[in-house]
């Protein structure tokens, strides 16, 4: 029955168009689109489950330890999935058979727009911080609640129930990873917000109050009515009990991760095994004959191929990152600092990328 779903979340929406590259090979038809996501979906989605009982873990039995480690997951995630989950964007056009994306004159245009957009948000740090933070907060629960209901209509045969109901699917789950933690821990944020207004060297960056009344009760009347009207619609999005109860047990877990679990640890762990391997499996199947080779079982193949596509563009954007932190200089301290100044770095690249992840929703791939 997954398999059925899957077939028809793989249909004509998915599949390019007549420019695309094919990679030597014709269009996969999408029955060979849903074997493929049928072998990596509960990997994938255990992963990310595996990860957040970690982390829930490591701070039930060893509080101190966990504390001291937070950025561990962060920081690793910053090489080996961060990053590289958004270092293909130059080539998904191409990939998704848009022929525009083959065209040097084009795809240098696209890549002008993309940089230019990254610099613009790096350039709102500098002279609003405020709005700078605030506007990747929403720009974060858009961009993650979009990943993961996409990620569970590709790969688990999710429907939408409603434009509601998806909306508020893609609300809920973008705003737990983000309000949450805003609302358990709002010194973790104040205190982020203020470090990366400072490594930015904001002429005035200003106070952001996450403790005035109107910010918990609106963040917590919204997550209430979300929550409810995720709740009324999840009967239209799966046909059995099964899927039903993974949407549920994934939601619990992440509320659990987020209240309970120090703020940077939860999203090192949420952003690393969660988040980013989610979207790189969706970029996994992309190509035709990749696609192909992972409904055939060669899972190796595919992803070292995959790997070396990423590598370029990761080792770029951390030379940029390096690059800020010599900008900053002795305006961030310790790894507190630098993590801050990461994260604005992240922001700035999570505008051009969130664009390029809604063109791919919105065309066929």
């Amino acid at each position: 029955m997954i398999a059925a779903r899957q077939a028809r979340a793989f249909g004509p929406r998915h599949l390019a168009g007549p420019d695309v590259i094919g990679w030597g090979e014709a269009a996969a038809p999408p029955g060979v689109r849903a074997r493929a996501a049928t072998r990596l979906a509960a990997p994938v989605a255990l992963a990310g489950g595996v990860s957040a009982l970690l982390a829930i873990a490591w701070v039930a039995l060893a509080p101190a330890a966990a504390e001291r480690g937070a950025f561990v997951p962060l920081l690793l995630g910053m090489v080996f999935l961060g990053l590289p989950h958004g270092a293909l964007d130059h080539l998904v056009p191409a990939r998704m058979g848009a022929a525009w994306g083959r065209r040097p004159p084009t795809l240098a245009l696209f890549l002008a727009g993309y940089a230019g957009l990254a610099a613009a948000f790096l350039w709102l740090w500098t002279v609003a911080p405020a709005a700078a933070f605030v506007g990747f907060l929403v720009a974060t629960v858009l961009h993650w609640g979009q990943g993961d209901v996409d990620f569970l209509e590709r790969f688990f045969g999710r429907r939408r129930a409603g434009r509601l109901g998806h909306a508020a699917a893609i609300l809920l789950r973008g705003a737990l990873p983000v309000t949450v933690p805003v609302l358990a821990q709002p010194d973790v944020a104040e205190a982020l917000f203020a470090t990366a207004a400072v490594a930015t060297g904001a002429a005035a960056g200003g106070g952001l109050d996450l403790r005035a009344p109107l910010v918990i009760w609106g963040l917590g009347i919204a997550l209430f009515a979300l929550f409810a009207t995720y709740l009324f619609g999840l009967g239209r999005a799966w046909h059995g009990w099964r899927g039903r109860f993974m949407d549920v047990a994934e939601l619990f877990l992440l509320a659990v991760l987020f209240t309970w679990v120090p703020a940077y640890l939860a999203i090192g762990a949420y952003f690393l095994a969660w988040h980013s391997l989610r979207h790189l499996a969706r970029l996994l199947l992309l190509p035709d004959a990749e696609a192909r080779a992972v409904a055939e079982g060669d899972l190796r193949g595919p992803v070292l191929r995959l790997t070396r596509d990423l590598i370029p563009t990761t080792l770029i954007a951390l030379a940029f990152l390096v690059a800020l932190t010599a900008w900053s200089g002795p305006r961030i301290d310790g790894v507190e600092g630098f993590v801050a100044l990461y994260l604005v770095w992240i922001s700035a690249l999570t505008m051009p990328h969130l664009a390029v992840v809604a063109w791919m929703d919105a065309g066929p791939g």
